[in-house]
């Protein structure tokens, strides 16, 4: 009787460990299962089975889900939606910078008006990007 439960007790925390994939640190990058995260200055891209499937993710904590998921092989249409939104926020992230960057040139070359037309973009490229940031989240944390 007690052997009959160690057996069940054992089969169901290797079930469990097996949904669990704990990620190694490499040379290469970050491996999760046999999905590897390469990281690329403030981008990375994921490779699986050193085969390039997704690349420019902005997010760290999308390339982690990606990952994880696609080590297990679930939820493929899920994986397509949070990289299409973590390319929306890279997109706006970096028209923000930019903007920002044309913001301070502006100033520093006292046009005023340019530099108060820059910022109005800039705010809303911001806003955009952090809206786009949480939207990313919310699709991570189902």
């Amino acid at each position: 009787m007690t052997k009959n439960i160690q057996n069940r007790l054992d089969s169901i925390v290797q079930r469990e460990l097996a949904k669990t994939l704990i990620p190694l640190k490499t040379e290469k990058g970050i491996l999760v299962g046999d999905v590897l995260i390469v990281n690329e200055g403030n981008i990375k891209h994921i490779f699986k089975n050193n085969e390039l499937i997704y690349r420019d993710i902005s997010l760290n904590a999308t390339a982690i889900k990606l990952a994880n998921l696609l080590a297990v092989n679930r939820m493929l249409v899920k994986i397509d939606q949070i990289y299409q939104a973590d390319q929306e926020y890279g997109k706006w992230f970096v028209d923000s910078q930019m903007l920002r960057a044309q913001y301070q040139k502006y100033l520093n070359n006292n046009d005023f008006e340019r530099a108060d037309n820059a910022w109005a973009r800039y705010q809303e490229s911001r806003e955009r990007a952090l809206n786009a940031k949480k939207y990313v989240e919310s699709l991570i944390s189902i």
